[in-house]
């Protein structure tokens, strides 16, 4: 941790100079000059400032760069941030889903390894992970089984005091990946669960209904070939015992 934390210290240094750079958000005016500058009541007071720590300056700071559409000056408060304590999950997760929208997948993904890496146990961590992988898996079909393996991981780690809506919603997007990955038992399998957990809850008795129905349907259609064949294979027999029989007949009359 002293390496990481002596980076994140010249990061620091970095990042305070860029941001000295930056032309003030107020279009230049000081903040106690008296004048009203609406648009930045939501700034926090000096005194507030004052009893921030570096993370909580780092997340402020992300947030307004975030509103004022700096993306990649969003991004880089997010990296100090998680080289302070790389146990704020919520910050891998912003920085990731910042990295994609500005289309640098593999960036993202990278930075979700980190994240995972840092915390191979925490179930936010993992479910970060699968919403990344979820949302990348159009470009990248192999995602959608790491969805499934990350979300697999998030309820597996699931703290026992969860709350009970988060942990259903997180159960939720398990069953919709593991049926998008082809895993139609493990998606039943969730869904069924979730329903003797939430007997009154429809959107789960109607996933449930729906994935089944999906189940049978695929079932049956991996059947007909096999039927068609099986009835082709029938009528060779018989074509062929009755060819046999009369090359038989032929034979005792010579």
């Amino acid at each position: 941790m002293k390496k990481s934390f002596c980076t994140a210290l010249s990061l620091v240094g970095v990042l305070a100079l860029n941001v000295a750079a930056q032309p003030a958000r107020n279009g230049g005016h000081d903040e106690n000059d008296g004048a009203d500058h609406s648009g930045h009541d939501h700034s926090p007071t000096i005194k507030e400032r004052a009893g921030e720590t570096e993370v909580d300056k780092f997340w402020r700071m992300s947030d307004e760069a975030f509103h004022d559409g700096d993306y990649p000056r969003a991004i880089s408060f997010h990296k100090a941030i998680v080289l302070l304590d790389p146990r704020d999950t919520e910050s891998f997760g912003n920085a990731a889903w910042l990295m994609w929208s500005l289309g640098k997948k593999e960036e993202s993904l990278a930075h979700i390894a980190r994240g995972l890496k840092a915390n191979p146990t925490d179930s936010e961590m993992w479910d970060v992970a699968g919403q990344q992988y979820d949302l990348q898996k159009k470009e990248t079909p192999a995602l959608a089984a790491q969805a499934k393996a990350a979300f697999t991981n998030a309820v597996k780690f699931l703290p026992a005091d969860a709350e009970k809506n988060s942990a259903q919603m997180l159960r939720r997007r398990l069953a919709h990946a593991a049926e998008k990955a082809n895993d139609l038992p493990l998606s039943i399998a969730t869904w069924r669960k979730l329903v003797e957990d939430f007997p009154e809850d429809a959107v789960n008795k109607n996933n449930l209904a729906r994935v089944e129905n999906l189940r049978a349907a695929k079932r049956k259609a991996a059947l007909m070939p096999v039927v068609i064949g099986g009835a082709g294979v029938a009528t060779l027999a018989a074509v062929g015992g009755v060819l046999r029989a009369r090359q038989l007949r032929a034979a005792q009359k010579i």
